[in-house]
């Protein structure tokens, strides 16, 4: 089996499994060992599914747009995971340096989109690339906000970027391996995935267990 081979059957394995168990954290009590075990497994996962996608990227020359659903997925990926790890301090130079590192790499590909093809057009990079500028400049604002973000809003935060960080793996996954129905293949989960996370953030907000876990100060 030849090196390229090897990555992508590694990416549709890895996939397939985070996709699978990834189920069992977005619908399990946020916070529950099986959330929590769940959650590890998804993000063992996802880390092999995201190496293998950059180096797919970087050495097979994909088409832009598909690189665009990669730095989707790793930059929700990396986001919410940093996430976790701000309960005292809040974001800093870090989470400022991953969000800068995201908006050059979106620069880079905003002037290479038009190198797509007809199963990954151009107008799916646009889109995703202004979905994910919108979420790098939110983080960026978290900084004139850091002691309410912190105390309210952290652990909304990690949650929708993780649903993302699932609704891109699947949107990927899908537009690639059902490429006939282009686009729908790859728009639909997209979709799905922003209902979910507007849907996480409505219920997360008016539910008495989410408006006390936003409410009790960060430890």
């Amino acid at each position: 089996m030849d090196p390229h081979a090897l990555n992508v059957w590694s990416h549709i394995g890895t996939g397939a499994l985070a996709l699978l168990i990834g189920l069992v954290p977005l619908f399990s009590r946020k916070g529950g060992p099986l959330h929590r075990w769940s959650g590890r497994a998804t993000v063992g996962l996802g880390a092999v599914v995201l190496t293998s996608a950059v180096i797919a990227d970087v050495l097979f020359d994909p088409p832009a747009p598909l690189v665009a659903a990669t730095l989707s997925a790793g930059y929700q990926y990396l986001s919410g995971l940093r996430t976790l790890t701000l309960k005292r301090a809040g974001p800093g130079l870090p989470d400022i340096a991953l969000a800068l590192t995201g908006l050059g790499l979106v620069a880079v590909l905003g002037l290479h989109m038009g190198s797509g093809n007809a199963s990954w057009p151009p107008a799916i990079g646009y889109a995703t690339i202004g979905f994910i500028t919108t979420i790098i400049l939110y983080d960026l604002s978290r900084h004139l906000w850091i002691e309410t973000w912190r105390r309210h809003v952290r652990l909304l935060d990690h949650g929708v970027k993780m649903i993302g960080f699932y609704f891109a793996m699947l949107s990927a996954g899908s537009g690639n391996l059902l490429e006939q129905f282009q686009p729908v293949s790859q728009v639909l989960p997209s979709a799905i995935g922003m209902v979910a996370m507007i849907g996480f953030v409505v219920w997360y907000s008016l539910n008495p267990i989410g408006r006390r876990a936003m409410q009790r100060p960060a430890t």
